[in-house]
């Protein structure tokens, strides 16, 4: 953490707004209607050995129309999707599907296509080790001397934002678990008081951290869980952008 970090205090309107908020259905149930089809077809046309599910209203499992995928079926604790053979590649799909398919996160809009273009015969290895990296202990946040490599994972067509609620899915037991990298939570989170430059996309792993480490801290603060004040900051985003928009729609009258 850059010293001054440990100075930044949660705002208050976070701390009402998160002791209102159950982890369950605030996190846990926060769902994007996936077009499964979209997907589907497009992994089998590129031959990627990957498939994305999800849950139709009766909560059983599908891999073809519209299906909800619930942010806790990201989880590699649950078991609510069968993920099947590649649990990997399938999991990271599944929060690429997440990710792009929610309408208040700010997920790539192109298709993901993890191939290595400079490896024909073996073009998953590299994307197998960035999961692996992802998964391993120390988790990504973790950025002291001891851990054995260093920067973000070589991961062809993955941002950060994709890694990090990757390493967020994988590691549900670390107590200073990653948390999501959203651009818009990570500009709420500048706005009050966050000093950085740059977009998420240009985060070095120590800046990820410092962020993931900051979320932690004002979750202590506020006495509730970090993915609860993620999501107030990047749903802080989204009303300001509404009382912006409506400003600009009465200043045309």
């Amino acid at each position: 953490m850059r010293r001054g970090d440990e100075k930044l205090v949660v705002p208050k309107d976070c701390v009402v707004w998160c002791h209102h908020q159950p982890y369950a259905e605030a996190v846990l149930d926060d769902f994007a209607e996936v077009d499964l089809d979209r997907w589907n077809t497009r992994l089998a046309a590129l031959r990627i050995p990957a498939r994305v599910y999800a849950t139709d209203a009766d909560g059983r499992q599908i891999e073809s129309g519209i299906g909800h995928v619930r942010r806790g079926d990201l989880e590699a604790s649950s078991t609510t999707l069968d993920l099947g053979p590649e649990p990997a590649l399938n999991r990271l799909y599944l929060c690429a599907a997440w990710l792009r398919s929610h309408s208040d996160r700010g997920g790539r809009r192109r298709f993901l296509d993890v191939r290595d273009p400079h490896d024909s015969h073996r073009p998953y290895d590299v994307i197998a080790r960035a999961l692996d990296a992802c998964e391993r202990e120390p988790a990504l946040v973790q950025t002291g001397a001891f851990r054995t490599w260093s920067g973000w994972p070589v991961a062809p067509g993955v941002g950060h934002s994709l890694l990090s609620l990757y390493s967020w899915a994988v590691h549900g037991s670390v107590p200073d678990r990653p948390q999501l990298l959203d651009k818009f939570s990570a500009a709420s989170m500048v706005r009050h008081g966050w000093m950085e430059d740059g977009s998420p996309s240009q985060f070095s792993v120590r800046t990820y951290s410092r962020y993931s480490n900051l979320i932690h801290q004002w979750a202590g603060q506020a006495g509730t869980r970090p993915e609860i004040v993620e999501l107030w900051l990047n749903q802080d985003w989204h009303r300001r952008l509404d009382r912006s928009i409506r400003r600009d729609a009465l200043s045309l009258w």
